[in-house]
């Protein structure tokens, strides 16, 4: 398990009262880690997209896990979905049953100790419990590192887009979960 001063990381599924905390870690990691890779405009745009009731369906379909402190101080979140990103010849040859990792995000403060490979290992036992073989991600750039670490390999890059104007740069990773 992740520690944080001294203090296992838990992890729990995502309940409704945990939007403001959702948001606010969500938000913070954009400014302040993304910030490392992309410009204050994209930056700006990206941040104004996200609201605390955006996370609602999701919490209520059960797709967004939070690793809590024993104190259930919220640390970081992680939201899964069946994967939309891989392209469905790939999925064919392959005959891939993928998950997608859409968000993987850690309040700064708690960077570095942990808590994103402990998300990431809940997150690809759950998707190997429910059958996936296969984990997608597109990576912002400044984390693109981490999920190499995590055994990730990369397949190419895209943009993703977060409004009208401003689409940001992304890496589209894979991990195999059959070996």
């Amino acid at each position: 398990m992740a520690k944080r001063k001294d203090h296992p990381v838990k992890i729990r599924k995502a309940v409704e009262t945990d939007t403001d905390d959702i948001y606010r870690i969500h938000t913070a990691a954009i400014q302040n880690t993304c910030s490392s890779h992309y410009i204050p405009e994209e930056i700006k745009a990206w941040v104004s997209r996200q609201n605390p009731h955006r996370y609602l369906p999701f919490i209520r379909r059960e797709e967004i896990v939070i690793a809590a402190a024993d104190d259930n101080t919220v640390l970081g979140f992680g939201h899964a979905t069946p994967d939309t990103i891989l392209d469905e010849e790939r999925r064919q040859q392959r005959n891939y049953i993928a998950v997608q990792i859409k968000g993987l995000f850690i309040d700064p403060q708690y960077n570095h100790k942990g808590v994103g490979t402990t998300l990431i290992n809940h997150l690809e036992k759950t998707a190997s419990e429910q059958g996936a073989n296969m984990l997608t991600v597109l990576s912002t750039l400044n984390a693109v590192e981490f999920y190499r670490k995590c055994g990730f390999d990369l397949l190419e890059i895209v943009k993703h887009q977060v409004s009208d104007q401003v689409h940001l740069q992304c890496r589209k990773m894979i991990k195999n979960l059959m070996d």
